[in-house]
């Protein structure tokens, strides 16, 4: 069968994919607790930027450093369930590859909460100040 081309067709692609990319999305949230948890942080990451009136580049940069954390939860979540179409045996293979993809999302949460730090240390110190004025009354 020979391929389609053309300038139409390119377009009708482009839809295809947004539509697959969409319905990943959505199954992610629904079958993964992990990705549930993340898109809950992205939305008060993004409430917390608006509270505290940052300046937009700092907000962006909090949000994207976050949406790499969902973007790689959501291949590893495929690679653990490609795993498990192949078997459903106890591997070490199987475990090690599910394992490198879970220490793939921990580092990066690691880098999202220096990155959070540096972007939100201002709002941090205060809060320790308030705690100990707090604790000392």
């Amino acid at each position: 069968m020979e391929k389609k081309t053309g300038f139409f067709n390119g377009i009708l692609h482009v839809f295809y994919a947004l539509n697959y990319s969409i319905q990943g999305l959505f199954t992610g949230l629904r079958y993964s607790t992990a990705i549930k948890q993340e898109f809950l942080v992205l939305i008060l990451l993004g409430v917390l930027g608006w509270y505290t009136q940052k300046a937009w580049y700092l907000v962006a940069a909090s949000i994207i450093t976050w949406l790499f954390v969902i973007v790689v939860e959501l291949l590893n979540s495929a690679i653990e369930e490609a795993l498990d179409l192949i078997t459903h045996e106890y591997s070490t293979k199987v475990k090690a590859a599910k394992d490198m993809g879970s220490a793939a999302v921990f580092i990066l949460v690691l880098v999202n909460i220096f990155v959070q730090s540096l972007v939100y240390l201002p709002e941090l110190y205060q809060l320790a100040d308030y705690v100990k004025l707090y604790i000392n009354k």
